[in-house]
């Protein structure tokens, strides 16, 4: 019995500790935030993990502002959606087995080498690094090529069709969005509509 009244609190203790201490597994993992301009450059910058708080539920819809994200470098620096507000941001969900995420990448490869007045993020969804990066480099990726592995920021954008491509604005609100094949013509022309406001 004695023992038991020395087991019961240590036991209380350690639940309270372990439910205030759960909503950290809710968060992103920290990271150092870095501006875009500290990015770093090369095939893919360095393929950063995607994150999305276990607790975002903002809905990813045209006129409102886009859910947040982050994505970190292997190295413990990153960055998150809300940091890039001041410039438009092309998000564009794709993958390797897609083929018309394979015909549209050279128009998003050339808008990121054309316009650094718009960042381009290109969010591979639910594929391992070993799969993206041959993809990347048969492309010459050198914007932000996003691992999503587990398709945590597919499912905050409600993404259901690959490619899925979003437009946002400088304030960081969704202006458009369009799921299937992009040509030349139709990015431009939604980048004007982001630049624009």
């Amino acid at each position: 019995m004695k023992r038991l009244g020395i087991f019961l609190p240590l036991l209380v203790a350690f639940l309270v500790l372990a439910a205030c201490t759960g909503s950290q597994a809710d968060s992103p993992a920290p990271f150092a935030a870095i501006a875009q301009a500290d990015f770093p450059v090369g095939l893919g910058a360095g393929f950063p993990v995607a994150q999305v708080a276990k607790n975002t539920t903002d809905p990813a819809e045209i006129g409102q502002p886009a859910p947040n994200f982050a994505f970190v470098w292997a190295d413990g620096r990153g960055a998150d959606l809300a940091s890039l507000r001041g410039k438009p941001v092309v998000l564009n969900f794709w993958a390797t087995w897609c083929g018309p995420c394979r015909a549209e990448m050279p128009e998003f490869v050339a808008l990121h080498s054309s316009d650094p007045g718009v960042v381009v993020l290109e969010v591979n969804t639910q594929e391992t690094l070993e799969a993206i990066r041959p993809f990347a480099e048969e492309f010459g990726m050198g914007m932000p090529v996003l691992v999503d592995e587990s398709g945590a920021v597919r499912t905050l954008y409600g993404v259901r069709s690959m490619p899925t491509t979003l437009f946002i604005d400088a304030e960081g609100v969704i202006r458009a969005r369009w799921a299937g094949l992009l040509t030349g013509d139709q990015l431009g022309q939604f980048v004007s509509q982001i630049q624009a406001n």
